[in-house]
C-alpha cells in the first residue's frame, strides 16, 4: 500500500490542505528515496539521512565529470554474456524461451512495470512470440539493469550476481521439469494410459510443442545450463574482477 498512499496524497492535494499534507508527503518521499519504511524513525532523522544521501549523489555526480568513477563495468560485461547466451537460443529458434527468460530477469531486478508495458503491447498480437517482441523486452531489461550503475559498485555486484543465480536456477528448473512435462503430454488422462509417439504425432499440436517433446530438446536444456555457467563464472570470480577494474583504472 506504500505506493498507493503516495498517489492518494498527491491526488488529494489542493490549495486548502497543502500545508497540512506537506509533512506527510515529505516523509513518504524521504522513505521512498532511502528505501526505509520504518515508523520508529522520526521525521527529523529521515530528513537528515535524506540530506546525506543527496549530498552523496552530488559528490558522485561531480566525480563522474572528472572520470574518477568506474561505473557499469560489471553490468556491461554481464550484458555481453547475456547477449551471447540469447544469440545461442535464438539461433536455434527458441524465441519464446528467450522471451520467457528475459521476463524472469527483468522482474527479478525490479523492472515489472517495464516488462508489463511490453507484455501489454504484444499480448493479443500475432507477433507475441516474435524476434521483435524479444528485442524490445531485452532493451527494456538493459535499461533497467543500467539504472543500477549510478548506485555504486556494491549494488552493481549484488544485482549481477543475483541475476546470474536467478537465471541459473530457472535453467536448472526447466531441465528438471522437462521429464515430467514429456510424461504429462504423452499421458491420455481420460484413458489413464500412455500414448504412443505415433498417437501423439497424429494429434494437432503447435510446432513449438512438438519441438519441446523431442529428445534433442532435453539435450538443448542441458547445453543451456552448461553455456550459462561457462559465460558467467568469471563474473563472480574475485581474481577476474580485480583485474577487470585494475585494467579500467589504468585507462583513466
Amino acid at each position: 500500500m506504500f505506493y498507493k498512499e503516495i498517489k492518494d496524497l498527491l491526488n488529494s492535494l489542493n490549495s486548502e490542505n497543502i500545508e497540512e499534507l506537506k509533512p506527510i508527503l515529505t516523509r513518504k518521499v524521504n522513505e521512498q528515496i532511502l528505501k526505509m519504511n520504518d515508523d520508529d524513525i522520526p521525521d527529523s532523522e529521515l530528513e537528515d539521512l535524506c540530506d546525506f544521501f543527496i549530498m552523496r549523489e552530488e559528490f558522485r555526480q561531480e566525480a563522474r565529470k572528472e572520470n574518477s568513477l568506474i561505473e557499469g563495468l560489471l553490468i556491461e560485461n554481464f550484458i555481453k554474456a547475456f547477449d551471447k547466451f540469447m544469440d545461442e537460443i535464438n539461433n536455434k529458434e527458441y524465441i519464446s524461451d528467450a522471451i520467457e527468460l528475459t521476463n524472469t530477469a527483468i522482474r527479478s531486478i525490479g523492472g515489472i512495470a517495464r516488462g508489463y508495458r511490453i507484455m501489454k503491447k504484444y499480448a493479443s498480437s500475432k507477433d507475441r512470440k516474435s524476434l521483435s517482441h524479444f528485442i524490445e523486452l531485452r532493451d527494456e531489461f538493459y535499461k533497467q539493469l543500467r539504472s543500477y550503475t549510478s548506485m555504486g559498485l556494491y549494488e552493481e555486484q549484488f544485482v549481477v550476481c543475483g541475476l546470474i543465480n536467478v537465471i541459473k536456477f530457472e535453467l536448472e528448473e526447466q531441465l528438471q521439469e522437462h521429464g515430467r512435462y514429456v510424461i504429462s503430454m504423452l499421458t491420455d488422462h481420460k484413458a489413464k494410459r500412455m500414448k504412443s509417439l505415433e498417437e501423439f504425432e497424429k494429434e494437432t499440436h503447435l510446432e513449438e510443442l512438438k519441438i519441446k517433446m523431442r529428445k534433442e530438446f532435453a539435450i538443448e536444456l542441458q547445453r543451456r545450463v552448461y553455456l550459462w555457467n561457462t559465460l558467467t563464472t568469471k563474473l563472480h570470480d574475485h581474481y577476474y574482477l580485480e583485474n577487470l577494474y585494475e585494467e579500467e583504472y589504468n585507462k583513466l
